[in-house]
């Protein structure tokens, strides 16, 4: 299909893709997510459809590369579902039974020629493909179209280049009004949280000074000439001169590698309310990150199904006390916890830190050089050890595709770490695996 060619396919290829595969309305249809915020979109637009179709489904959540044999055993427990499978790659060349039908891919590799046949295009076009083919399916609103936007936006980056389908979805959904390109600050809750609490409680980016601490952020706000009755107001209240003395108060207390975080391109979901914690593209890919990190993917789904009561309000109050610990543990680390730094990585002894807040912790401590920025963190609760690695182009999936051959397959907690339960023998050969791909080049 689609993914045999090398450039992105375009929406015409994935229509016609799509029209070669029909779902049996009298079977349940099992959807297979891997964690990646694009993935889980493109999950929530085919939930969606099946709603409205009236069918039975079920969503679970899977690792982001499975084995052939993985895939063969789901197929033998749901023989008479419908399986489509979500971002995820497959290893080996192992083929898998037919059952009902053959599992349908949407994005992911495959080793498998087999596999490759029905699969849908690529990783880059998830969303995409799940909003073209819902659209073969039924007739489907502007809501789908807005999230496959998002996905594609979040999948390529505000400022990534924009290809094939990707860039068709995202044109379209602009022509119709669903989404509006903006400049600005890229904090979580712009339109959302009072101005000082998106400072004091930023974590993506970390504003080092001056996140965590209330006394910095008083003073920035002060020394930027912000009026009283605005600091309990969100930021995008602030006039375009009030705007710039902040930015430029900003820019003198921030290393310049955290700007282009801070500011610049993003994107408004025209849909949402103004008030909204995703009214922003870059809050949904927050959002999203922070359900992954915490494994609480299936109330991400609930909002981005569309549920803006009980499950958004569930999601924001976990994503707001989620950073507070993280910015705790980050503070600890700064304030000079021990670490052993040996050739290959920086150990650190995070005792009492929760599991789920350590792979924003040490992305943080890499991309603020709290640490050697150079070289993976293993971050040691006791619990469990998290390695988190430079962000430096190599992925969650390069990754797991090595210790997967070594039968070795670690929680993955974001794109750029994995989670070890308490071994410390297991954690050597990751960090050695790891190792090997980077000077590798990935």
């Amino acid at each position: 299909m689609s993914q045999k060619t090398s450039n992105p396919p375009s929406l015409k290829t994935l229509e016609k893709d799509c029209s070669t595969i029909s779902i049996d309305s009298d079977s349940q249809t099992l959807l297979v997510t891997s964690p990646y915020p694009e993935a889980t979109l493109a999950s929530a637009i085919l939930s969606r459809v099946l709603i409205r179709s009236n069918r039975k489904f079920q969503v679970t959540f899977a690792q982001p590369v499975m084995t052939t044999e993985t895939l063969g055993e789901l197929r033998t427990r749901h023989d008479s579902s419908t399986i489509i499978v979500i971002g995820i790659d497959i290893l080996g060349s192992k083929k898998v039974k037919k059952g009902k039908s053959y599992p349908i891919l949407i994005g992911g590799a495959s080793e498998s020629e087999q596999l490759r046949a029905f699969t849908i295009g690529t990783d880059t076009t998830m969303t995409s493909v799940a909003y073209v083919f819902a659209k073969s399916q039924m007739d489907i609103g502007s809501y789908d179209l807005e999230i496959a936007a998002a996905g594609a936006l979040i999948r390529d980056g505000m400022n990534g280049p924009k290809k094939g389908a990707s860039k068709e979805i995202i044109n379209q959904a602009e022509k119709e009004g669903l989404i509006e390109e903006r400049k600005g600050f890229r904090l979580f809750g712009v339109g959302m949280l009072p101005l000082d609490e998106a400072l004091l409680h930023s974590t993506h980016p970390y504003l080092h000074t001056i996140s965590g601490n209330q006394k910095a952020c008083d003073e920035l706000l002060t020394a930027a000439e912000i009026p009283v009755q605005k600091l309990r107001l969100p930021l995008n209240t602030l006039n375009t001169s009030e705007a710039q003395r902040l930015t430029s108060n900003l820019i003198t207390r921030l290393d310049p590698g955290v700007i282009p975080h801070l500011l610049g391109n993003d994107y408004i979901l025209k849909l949402e309310h103004e008030s909204s914690p995703i009214k922003y593209i870059s809050g949904v890919e927050i959002v999203a990150t922070t359900a992954w990190a915490r494994n609480e993917l299936g109330t991400s789904m609930s909002v981005w199904l569309g549920d803006r009561g009980r499950a958004l309000r569930v999601l924001i109050d976990s994503h707001m006390s989620h950073h507070k610990d993280v910015i705790s543990s980050v503070q600890r680390l700064d304030a000079g916890l021990i670490g052993e730094s040996t050739s290959s990585a920086t150990t650190v002894k995070l005792t009492g830190s929760k599991t789920e807040v350590l792979p924003d912790v040490g992305r943080i401590a890499l991309n603020n050089r709290l640490v050697d920025p150079h070289k993976p963190l293993v971050l040691d609760n006791e619990e469990s050890y998290t390695i988190v690695w430079p962000s430096s182009g190599l992925s969650t999936k390069q990754v797991l595709r090595c210790l997967l051959k070594k039968d070795i397959l670690p929680l993955t907690s974001s794109s750029q770490s994995v989670s070890i339960i308490n071994s410390p023998e297991v954690k050597e050969m990751v960090l050695q695996l790891i190792s090997n791909i980077s000077k590798a080049g990935g």
